[in-house]
């Protein structure tokens, strides 16, 4: 990119070296956003491997990682997110901006609100994207281009820091877009929560056709295998998203089965017309996505 402008940041630190916080380590990198890319996670393999793809520069106890960071990543399930905002709280230097990519944010801008001290900015991060691989292993420094980058900030969080983190992420070609914590619960739990509980459930399913199941799965094609891939995910983590969001989680799956006990009476009624519009509707609205 010509006339590139100075890094936005010194140092910044990624405490979680994964999926999600190498694929962001790299981007950062490779766009040159900081001059310092310093890391931490509790495993000392992936750190070391996080090196070694080029997530990170340095890698160090928590402490040490964080001194003098002016940008600070956390990167891992929302339930840990919350029990490290506490820990770190003591070593974040003023003037430090600290964010996160967790999949839901209610409980983090609320503890951002509570734990962070004055002078210290947070901004609720989570970037919509990811695969049913899991671990540094599968970063990738071009999983976030072009993806939305949802933002939500703290009552407290200042103007300047907020246009400062959406030019971080239109630095790695993600695309920034601002909710608040609330809505943006309840808006994933349709479109990304309910997804992945459907696809586990429809799976799932078939372990009660017995001694069929095996020729099941020879069967099933490409339509059950698309359907079904984000079922892959790491199980853990999705539990740790779905407890967080149960509320939103149940309002959305109450919707789901509306739709679906619809459908399945008009079918059972043999009501073609309707049945049919319910397939129409479906279908054009699913073409409208890009």
């Amino acid at each position: 990119m010509a006339g590139r402008c100075k890094p936005l940041f010194a140092k910044c630190c990624i405490i979680g070296l994964g999926l999600i916080g190498g694929s962001v380590g790299m981007a950062l990198g490779k766009y040159k956003v900081v001059e310092e890319r310093w890391g931490y996670d509790v495993s000392p393999r992936a750190m070391v491997e996080a090196r070694e793809r080029g997530a990170v520069d340095e890698t160090a106890v928590l402490s040490q990682a964080l001194q003098d960071a002016e940008l600070v990543i956390l990167s891992m399930p929302v339930g840990q997110i919350l029990k490290v905002l506490e820990e770190i709280s003591p070593f974040l230097q003023k003037g430090a901006l600290v964010t996160d990519v967790g999949s839901t944010k209610k409980q983090i801008v609320k503890a951002m609100e509570s734990l962070l001290f004055p002078g210290v900015t947070g901004i609720g991060g989570h970037p919509i994207a990811g695969s049913e691989q899991a671990g540094i292993a599968a970063a990738d420094p071009l999983l976030l281009e072009n993806a939305i980058y949802l933002l939500t900030p703290t009552r407290q969080t200042p103007k300047p820091a907020l246009e400062k983190m959406e030019k971080v992420i239109r630095a790695i070609r993600a695309c920034p877009l601002m909710l608040g914590p609330e809505e943006h619960d309840r808006l994933v739990a349709l479109v990304s929560h309910l997804p992945q509980l459907v696809a586990v459930a429809l799976v799932n399913a078939l372990r009660s056709c017995g001694h069929e199941r095996e020729l099941l799965l020879t069967l099933a094609g490409r339509g059950f295998k698309d359907t079904t891939r984000i079922a892959m995910g790491e199980p853990s983590m999705w539990y740790d998203i779905f407890t967080t969001n149960k509320v939103f989680l149940k309002d959305s799956l109450k919707i789901f089965l509306e739709e679906l006990h619809l459908l399945a009476g008009y079918l059972e009624q043999e009501n073609e017309g309707e049945a049919v519009r319910i397939l129409e509707n479906a279908g054009f609205l699913r073409r409208a996505l890009h």
